[in-house]
């Protein structure tokens, strides 16, 4: 990987903790501008600069109301360390909410200085130092999390964020894909063009088509699919904090990331909606019922990226394998709250990973682990009568994950991908 693994199962927060209080003592509490702002970082913040020219709304209050809250969450930090989840160990941890505002808090003002080179970078700097009006899809991620800190301040959060490192036996051939006895559930199709949290994604498992590096480039620079989850979901970010990261065969699954804020546009085009009031169920402690699960994809920019070479068992495995851990419930009540899984063109487009064999892959793991699938096309409108008809014929006629995974395998291959799905109907069918 590159990166050298965590020293200890826990982070100290000794070291965020003295630099907000270097912070508060060159007077942060009573900074009233975008002057004093720079006088206490030693930075010109040219990108919360550019939020306000962008969204006037938002320096309204900014100095006034939300940034003396933010620096007092910081210091209403309530432990001294946190639980990591170290990579290839099943294992979880619960954070208060109110826990998470503080967390956030800290990784606004830049606290987080000292985390392990295998941890996703922690910190605002980018998003209030480094880019400017020619970055609008980042102010609107800064837009975004101000709007949390605003809300946050008005009522605070009650529950949990509860975190989970899945992780699956290393599998080095097919023969339990092969075994498995576990039919076919049934495979949905969302309308094209819907994302996740339209109304027809409510009460479903999301899907997170993930970095390693848990939130990818939410921070860093980036801005599509899992960049905006966890920018109109802030608090899923305070998994960054404890998550290194993921090996091929994890995943990371989150409860509890309550949405703030709709949102316009995607990628570049991305823009700040407005206030977003979740309607998703609360556990009787006030928790979030809404689920995600992350994921990463094989990247095949710059090699080969042919059906030929993404058919090799071991490159299918890989993303079998880490499908798996992603779909796999957490415990049984998470089955039964969450018996369906929300997801799409997991690792095409920029990643050029074949739609149809990644379908194909996700509905066996999601078969594997007794969940269905609800599956979203988005542009390739194309993709989703064909899944639902071949879903509707697999189904009917009782295949099991193994002869699906053995048909799949099966000689000769398709050559292209448009021959998938009829290849596996004539070696199932008939």
């Amino acid at each position: 990987m590159g990166h050298a693994l965590c020293p200890s199962p826990v982070i100290s927060l000794d070291g965020p903790l003295i630099y907000l209080q270097e912070l508060r003592k060159k007077n942060l509490s009573t900074v009233t501008d975008l002057d004093g702002f720079e006088e206490v970082f030693g930075l010109c913040p040219q990108g919360l600069a550019a939020v306000f020219e962008a969204y006037p709304d938002c320096r309204r209050n900014f100095f006034s109301e939300v940034l003396p809250f933010i620096v007092d969450a910081a210091s209403r930090l309530s432990t001294k360390e946190l639980k990591r989840l170290e990579a290839g160990k099943v294992d979880q941890v619960f954070l208060p909410r109110d826990l998470v505002v503080s967390l956030l808090a800290h990784m606004f003002l830049c606290t987080f200085r000292d985390l392990p080179s295998n941890m996703p970078y922690a910190g605002f700097d980018l998003l209030l130092f480094r880019v400017n009006k020619h970055c609008p899809q980042e102010l609107a991620k800064l837009r975004m999390f101000i709007h949390y800190f605003d809300r946050c301040r008005l009522e605070m959060p009650k529950g949990e964020l509860r975190i989970y490192r899945q992780v699956r036996p290393a599998a080095k051939t097919g023969s339990t894909w092969r075994e498995s006895k576990w039919p076919l559930l049934e495979l949905n199709v969302a309308p094209p063009f819907t994302g996740f949290e339209d109304e027809v994604g409510r009460g479903c498992l999301h899907a997170d088509f993930a970095n390693q590096c848990l939130g990818g480039g939410v921070l860093v620079g980036g801005c599509v699919q899992e960049e905006i989850r966890f920018s109109i979901c802030p608090e899923l970010c305070a998994a960054m904090l404890v998550c290194p990261i993921m090996l091929d065969n994890e995943a990371i699954t989150i409860v509890g990331g309550e949405q703030f804020c709709s949102y316009e546009g995607y990628g570049r085009s991305l823009r700040f909606g407005a206030d977003y009031r979740d309607r998703s169920p609360r556990d009787a402690d006030g928790t979030v019922l809404q689920a995600i699960t992350a994921m990463d994809a094989l990247d095949f920019r710059g090699r080969d990226s042919s059906l030929r070479t993404q058919l090799q068992e071991p490159l299918l495995l890989r993303e079998l394998e880490k499908a798996a851990a992603a779909f796999a419930p957490v415990d049984e009540a998470a089955l039964a709250q969450w018996p369906i899984i929300a997801t799409g063109n997991w690792g095409c487009g920029a990643f050029e990973g074949c739609a149809e064999l990644k379908a194909i892959l996700q509905w066996l793991a999601a078969s594997e682990g007794r969940r269905r699938l609800l599956y979203f096309p988005f542009d390739l409108e194309h993709l989703g009568p064909q899944l639902t008809e071949l879903s509707r014929d697999l189904c009917t006629a009782r295949v099991t994950v193994g002869q699906l995974y053995l048909a799949l395998m099966s000689e000769p291959r398709p050559k292209r991908a448009t021959e998938i799905f009829e290849h596996l109907k004539r070696k199932l069918l008939g």
